[in-house]
């Protein structure tokens, strides 16, 4: 039986449970089906090992024993979580994002946690929270704060959580489950899944404080901690829109920014032991100044498009997979490479005003594959022979085939037109922007 049927049939197999407060939920985490669904949640979303070396794939040939000795550890109380390996990602402005990728098994058993505590949580959780949350989106989000903005809500609170994942004090945020959940073994999970440590340059840190970024079940805990905000907001009828950690607040005016600025600031800091950024935090007036969320630059209360971020991200992402020094088969490279690249970004950044860019970025990727293909041709005989079939009537051209300007001379553009991109099955970003807003019409 193939992996989909499989967990068609675990799904099914599922009983609905009532709302109710959990005194009791250890028994459904642990359950054969729970455990095996869990399993498959976490080879769905891929990833590394963690400390013990041991892959998705490796876990995946013993499945079935090593789910049942983990639901034996479970059962006995004897289970215990392993630190989680620490690696840094780059961000674009330099610096690095730290993640604690934890195991294999304890993924499993983060998720199978996650997947029973989650429809609990769903139940309180409120419109005005986005992220990491079942059927909602960063552009419902975006959706949301266009909406705010242009019924005249300008003056944007644009603000920040100081390395949030990192400071979530334990305490609190287990007192905050404990409004759902009193099963003592659940909390004593959770427990360990913040406390597990960080193993780093062959030594294990304490983890004193906070849910690291790569856990399956951090999302989860991010939203739970940050439920209070939503709740205070949406109370007094303010225009919250939150996505994880990150968030925006539309006032009619300054002064009304302010006072909601500084009520943010003593729930965040004095209830939630929170720090809001100083210097990341500011109120802007958004139809004399822009403000950036989740990759969209607002710009007068109306207008949206990616940010000069996202824009040179998705450009070393280009630049990174399309080196001039390359000798490939480029039909193969276009639908392997390039276009898995450009349909993730253009479909996320294509509900923007965004033609312009994208047709910008469109040209300068051809002009890239352009210079991919002349140095694979190596020899400008292929080039001569593929302007003869093309029809061109000029001079054949005499040119060095490795040469970066040489990919924006004319006999080129007409060689390697943009209908033999298409003809190669290129993925055009302005495509991309005229499908999405068709379908918004």
């Amino acid at each position: 039986m193939n992996d989909s049927k499989r967990q068609q049939n675990l799904h099914a197999g599922e009983k609905k449970e009532k709302k109710r407060k959990w005194y009791s939920l250890i028994d459904k985490i642990w359950s054969t089906t729970n455990l095996e669904l869990a399993f498959y949640d976490v080879k769905k979303n891929r990833g590394s090992h963690g400390v013990d070396k041991v892959t998705i794939k490796e876990y995946e040939m013993e499945l079935e024993h090593n789910l049942r000795v983990l639901q034996k550890s479970l059962k006995d109380k004897t289970y215990r979580t392993r630190p989680v390996r620490r690696v840094y990602i780059p961000k674009v402005d330099g610096t690095q994002r730290p993640l604690g990728i934890p195991t294999v098994q304890d993924r499993i058993v983060q998720a199978a946690v996650k997947r029973k505590l989650e429809p609990i949580f769903e139940e309180k959780f409120l419109d005005c929270s986005y992220g990491f949350r079942p059927n909602r989106s960063a552009h419902m989000a975006i959706e949301k704060i266009r909406k705010d903005l242009m019924d005249g809500f300008t003056f944007v609170i644009d603000a920040d959580i100081k390395t949030y994942f990192d400071t979530i004090p334990h305490e609190k945020l287990i007192a905050l489950v404990k409004e759902e959940v009193v099963d003592g073994s659940v909390l004593s999970l959770l427990q360990q899944f913040l406390k597990s440590g960080i193993f780093e340059n062959g030594i294990v840190h304490e983890s004193k404080h906070g849910s690291p970024q790569g856990g399956v079940i951090s999302p989860l805990l991010a939203n739970i901690y940050l439920h209070p905000l939503d709740e205070l907001m949406t109370s007094r009828g303010h225009r919250l829109t939150r996505y994880a950690d990150d968030f925006v607040i539309c006032c009619r005016s300054r002064k009304g920014a302010e006072r909601v600025l500084k009520s943010v600031k003593k729930l965040l800091e004095d209830e939630l032991g929170l720090i809001v950024h100083p210097e990341k935090t500011k109120i802007v007036d958004n139809m004399k100044e822009p403000f950036t969320f989740l990759g969209y630059t607002f710009n007068r209360g109306f207008w949206h498009k990616p940010s000069e971020k996202a824009i040179k991200k998705f450009k070393d992402k280009i630049k990174k997979v399309t080196r001039r020094n390359l000798t490939v088969n480029l039909e193969q490279f276009i639908k392997h490479r390039v276009n898995p690249i450009i349909r993730g970004w253009g479909r996320y950044f294509g509900i923007g005003f965004s033609a312009k860019i994208f047709k910008e970025l469109d040209s300068w990727i051809r002009r890239r594959l352009r210079m991919i293909q002349l140095r694979s041709w190596k020899k400008i005989k292929k080039l001569h022979k593929e302007l003869r079939k093309s029809k061109w009537e000029g001079e054949l051209p005499k040119l060095r085939m490795n040469r970066w300007r040489s990919s924006k001379t004319p006999p080129v553009h007409f060689a390697l037109s943009n209908k033999w991109f298409s003809e190669r099955k290129l993925v055009f970003l302005i495509d991309i922007h005229k499908e999405l807003h068709t379908q918004g019409e």
